[in-house]
């Protein structure tokens, strides 16, 4: 694995923040229809980052977990999210929605908390989460907004999140893929 050694004091001070924040809190899906016709998608299972297949860009493998465990039961979904922090330290956390639009609120890390809608798909197939996060890093607020399109592919066997994430700082779209295990 490559490392990214970020010279620019400013943008490292910046950066480090940001990453943290996504590994904290970014995951679902992008569209994709080869699921048979007429059967309803389910995510659930454990689903692990295929690194290959994705396309995380220069700084998205910050954003993406590692491994995510998810349990849906018709209009609940509950995700729990593993991944390393920058600092080399592994973590998770569980993000609990209703896949009805309602909003949910997740706590992240000391005063920070992700603000979340997730509805899925009249077909079923599609899980769209929109999320605003509120991040208190080092005595600074960040905010982050991201719209994560989830689908499932190759039968059911890929779930490919398509995520774009939008700060003061710019935009970065991803795509992340995952096999179920």
């Amino acid at each position: 694995m490559k490392t990214l050694r970020i010279l620019n004091p400013e943008l490292k001070r910046i950066l480090i923040p940001v990453s943290l924040s996504f590994l904290l809190l970014v995951l679902p899906l992008a569209p994709g229809h080869s699921m048979p016709m007429g059967k309803k998608s389910n995510f659930s299972g454990t689903w692990v980052l295929n690194e290959q297949k994705s396309d995380l860009g220069e700084y998205g493998h910050m954003m993406a977990s590692n491994k995510l465990v998810i349990l849906q039961k018709g209009k609940k979904m509950s995700m729990e999210r593993f991944g390393t922090a920058p600092t080399g330290e592994e973590y998770s956390y569980i993000e609990n929605y209703t896949l009805d639009g309602k909003e949910c609120i997740i706590p992240l890390f000391e005063q920070s908390k992700k603000t979340a809608t997730a509805v899925l798909s009249k077909d079923k197939k599609t899980i769209t989460f929109k999320a605003l996060m509120e991040l208190m890093l080092e005595g600074n607020e960040m905010k982050i907004n991201t719209v994560e399109l989830c689908n499932l592919e190759d039968g059911g066997k890929s779930l490919i999140i398509k995520e774009t994430a939008s700060t003061d700082y710019g935009d970065m779209t991803i795509t992340i893929v995952y096999d179920l295990q």
